[in-house]
């Protein structure tokens, strides 16, 4: 492991699946305890401050210590001078990972803003001798494509068509993209192909308030739209049972 790891890009699913990575290392070597995640529950920047007094701390237990902050490219420019400043001494046992995913449908506003951020921590990052792992999403013309390719990495095939659906139906996110093709994935069986006919009345129409909307909330740390959905299916009389399972 490297001492610092920036990951960054508009593919959200790929940044998913590097932090899975991350904490399944963390736990696998020290236990719960080895990773500490630094993320406001608005959606905001996290606590500059409180990364930087972490950095020195020692572990009794782990062997390493793992430091993971989220939405980094929030920080304001005082918060970026701190912690790139901070990341020129990081002890020997520890990992600091910082992840500055945005959503492809970001405003102009704010994707200027994560670049220039971007461009800091990258700089700061290399200079203590660790990496910047660059997810971009595909394009949209390229997501057929890609869901293909994903659904073969899960043991099953998706039809051309059935792809085209799926982008239609669910938007250009790969998270939640991803998501439904892990649920395909249990429905499928190994290597069967998935028909444009088998999607018809299995995917979520984004018009709706589904319960697969609060799942993705719920993975996704999205604390208000997970609130506001559920308070909206319970309000529909939707059962609480299968809501909890």
């Amino acid at each position: 492991m490297q001492p610092a790891y920036l990951i960054s890009g508009t593919d959200r699913a790929k940044i998913e699946a590097a932090v899975s990575r991350l904490r399944d290392r963390a736990e696998r070597e020290g236990g719960p305890g080895s990773l500490e995640t630094f993320a406001d529950d608005r959606g905001g920047a996290p606590d500059p401050e409180e990364l930087v007094a972490s950095l020195p701390a020692m572990s009794l237990t782990a062997s390493r210590r793992y430091l993971l902050a989220e939405e980094v490219w929030r920080w304001n420019a005082k918060a970026l001078e701190l912690i790139t400043g901070a990341l020129g001494s990081l002890p020997e046992d520890l990992t600091v990972v910082l992840v500055a995913g945005l959503e492809a449908d970001a405003s102009g506003a704010d994707r200027g803003r994560a670049k220039r951020a971007i461009a800091k921590l990258e700089a700061a990052v290399k200079a203590a001798g660790g990496r910047h792992i660059e997810c971009a999403a595909p394009r949209a013309r390229d997501l057929p494509g890609w869901l293909a390719d994903e659904a073969a990495r899960r043991g099953f095939e998706l039809s051309p068509e059935a792809a085209r659906l799926l982008v239609e139906r669910l938007g250009e996110s790969t998270a939640r993209l991803a998501s439904e093709l892990d649920r395909l994935a249990i429905w499928a069986e190994p290597e069967a192909r998935v028909e444009l006919e088998d999607l018809e009345s299995m995917i979520a129409d984004t018009s709706e308030e589904v319960v697969w909307t609060l799942s993705d909330a719920i993975v996704a740390g999205d604390v208000a739209t997970a609130s506001r959905v559920a308070d909206s299916l319970t309000s529909q009389g939707e059962a609480l049972t299968p809501l909890v399972y």
